[in-house]
């Protein structure tokens, strides 16, 4: 009866031992599952924290190699400026000192502007609108005149109008015809007191462009026996 009990607790005393090594054995492969998924999330979390430190610092090195070169462009463009600057004013250095020589090598010599009334300081002549017209590649020149009569006699002004290049050689000319004026009137002589404007082109015998003007002034006698013409008597033509 004895033995029978002993086997009895050896039997019930190993059933528990096997039932507890059971019991841990499952908690160890639960925990190393554990443990391996906490290891995975940590190797992903390192590997997208590598990513992203490897995104900030070819994002940081764009970033400043392109600001480098804004910089350096910006500096160019500074000097860039800077000498555009100081050659734009040597050019019209140069320019302020090309219009002086010519101009006094031809007194009178006025520059050519276009579309803009230029005011002529002659006592018959109010003023002068240059127009340059374009069809293509051809052009024309085309000049609108104002005269006046500013004296208590009839008068008759003559007036030519000649071109000049840049370097003050004479490319054009056109004489002031009383056909041109844009109103008509009874004779070609201006009576006291009256303006008249005359409209027409002037004939390039070079193809460059007019950069001066001159205006050849004279005036001729009105008789009752006709007209004749006198010498200029405020410019002489060049």
């Amino acid at each position: 009866m004895q033995s029978e009990n002993t086997t009895a607790t050896l039997q019930s005393a190993t059933s528990q031992h096997s039932s507890s090594r059971s019991r841990h054995s499952r908690r160890s492969a639960s925990s190393y599952r554990c443990q391996a998924k906490i290891r995975r999330y940590q190797y992903l979390l390192a590997a997208v924290s590598i990513l992203f430190l490897l995104i900030y610092v070819f994002t940081w090195l764009y970033i400043t190699r392109k600001a480098t070169e804004y910089q350096q462009t910006l500096h160019e463009l500074r000097k860039e400026d800077i000498a555009l600057k100081a050659v734009t004013s040597e050019l019209e250095t140069v320019r302020k000192e090309l219009d002086t020589l010519v101009q006094n090598r031809i007194p009178g010599l006025l520059p050519l502007k276009y579309d803009e009334a230029i005011t002529v300081d002659n006592q018959y002549v109010r003023n002068i609108i240059f127009t340059l017209v374009k069809n293509g590649k051809k052009r024309k020149y085309e000049y609108r005149l104002v005269l006046h009569n500013d004296t208590l006699s009839i008068i008759q002004p003559v007036v030519d109008i000649l071109l000049f290049n840049d370097t003050g050689i004479q490319i054009g000319v056109a004489q002031v015809e009383y056909k041109d004026a844009s109103t008509k009137a009874g004779h070609s002589a201006l009576d006291p007191g009256e303006v008249r404007s005359y409209t027409s082109s002037i004939d390039l015998n070079r193809d460059e462009e007019p950069k001066y003007f001159f205006l050849a002034i004279s005036q001729a006698n009105v008789a009752s026996s006709g007209i004749s013409r006198q010498p200029p008597s405020d410019m002489d033509s060049p």
